[in-house]
């Protein structure tokens, strides 16, 4: 019988930052005081570093970064990390593999069908709305079968579940995925070293 494989989606499968820095370059290239958007360098969920006109420009920035996440845009310029892909099918032979992922009511369901078209290798999707905006959490999924392993880029996702292995997918540093201090993982490369 397959183990069950728990991965998160945004930062840990597809490189959510680069598909957000290309929109806010394209609508604010003719700001004063515009620096184009590098996805490298975001360290700040909501983006004050790399974006700082959202949050000089907008009454409120937090919804312009949800309906970022929500646009037909994102979605179009979505793109796999390295090697992703190949390494999920690889581990569909393996493990039963579920996507739990957090959304804003506005990308739920395009988030969905984003997977549905791009990772057929997935056996369940579940998609946990926090309509507070904040998305931190994923308790109301135990993940308490035998041997579960869940990856995510949150510690604070990792910290809620019950998984029996936890890895933390740490692509860069940031200001939110230091409190951790167990298992971690940078690339899909890595994964499939360790779980293959």
């Amino acid at each position: 019988m397959k183990k069950d494989l728990y991965l998160d989606f945004d930062s840990t499968i597809v490189n959510s930052d680069k598909s957000f820095c290309r929109i806010y370059n394209t609508h604010y290239k003719d700001y004063e005081n515009f620096v184009p958007a590098d996805w490298t360098k975001h360290s700040n969920w909501a983006y004050k570093n790399i974006c700082p006109l959202i949050h000089e420009h907008e009454e409120h920035p937090i919804k312009t970064i949800q309906d970022y996440y929500g646009s037909k845009e994102f979605f179009d310029h979505l793109e796999f990390y390295d090697h992703a892909y190949d390494v999920l099918s690889k581990l569909k032979e393996k493990y039963k593999l579920i996507i739990c992922t957090s959304a804003f009511p506005m990308n739920a369901s395009k988030k969905v069908l984003w997977i549905e078209e791009h990772i057929p290798q997935v056996d369940e999707i579940i998609i946990l709305i926090d309509k507070s905006g904040n998305g931190y959490g994923k308790a109301r999924v135990a993940m308490m079968e035998d041997d579960a392993i869940f990856i995510d880029d949150h510690p604070k996702n990792l910290h809620s579940t019950n998984a029996s292995r936890k890895y933390l997918f740490k692509f860069k540093e940031t200001d939110y995925n230091g409190d951790w201090d167990g298992e971690i993982v940078s690339s899909w490369k890595e994964i499939e070293s360790l779980l293959l």
